[in-house]
């Protein structure tokens, strides 16, 4: 359905007339034609819509860091931060449609170290592993070292790059890092091990 210029919702009465809701404010016509809408994800099963986010998690990643290099000396940390909350949002929903692929099931965790662990028990060939700094987490190294380690954000990174500060308003105890460089790399390498761990999952499942 062809949607005017300007048209935010389209609503369709009984009789068959349609009623145009306009958007409040001017839509550029920079890309004439391109839209898309979840029609056809809806009916996927739940693995593959995990997959499809997870990619799209990680090519957001992939095109924020993309801008933030280009800034040069006026990159600020909560472009880096950006770069970084969906970086883990991408692993997790990765390793969650792979869980979800082999096992049926959607795992209810937001800890990537956890996951990875599971992840891992199905994928024991290495060349479907992947480093990553999630892992283990600081609650894994707190258990080992028997001491605490940082302030509560930092045991939520999808929240610590996601906010900056938790509830009381308090920051990390550490200091993080952001280079648009070493960032795209491991991008890249992520999404190369990504597709070949996926299509070998479904391969094995069918």
């Amino acid at each position: 359905m062809k949607i005017p210029a300007n048209v935010e919702a389209v609503i369709q009465h009984p009789d068959g007339k349609r009623e145009y809701i306009y958007s409040p404010f001017p839509v550029l016509d920079r890309w004439p034609g391109v839209s898309v809408d979840s029609s056809s994800f809806k009916g996927l099963p739940p693995a593959e819509k995990l997959y499809k986010q997870a990619a799209a998690f990680l090519n957001a990643a992939r095109s924020l860091c993309q801008v933030a290099g280009k800034k040069g000396k006026n990159l600020r940390w909560s472009e880096g931060s950006v770069c970084y909350y969906c970086l883990n949002i991408a692993m997790e929903l990765f390793l969650k449609a792979c869980i979800c692929r082999s096992k049926g099931v959607i795992e209810k965790t937001h800890d990537i170290s956890r996951l990875l662990v599971m992840y891992r028990e199905m994928l024991p060939d290495k060349r479907f592993h992947f480093a990553t700094s999630w892992a283990p987490s600081l609650q894994d190294i707190e258990r080992t070292l028997k001491v605490q380690i940082g302030s509560p954000i930092d045991h939520a990174p999808d929240q610590l790059h996601r906010y900056g500060i938790d509830l009381k308003g308090k920051g990390s105890a550490g200091v993080q890092f952001f280079s648009p460089n070493h960032f795209f790399g491991y991008v890249k390498y992520l999404d190369d091990i990504w597709q070949e761990a996926w299509n070998s999952i479904c391969s094995d499942r069918g």
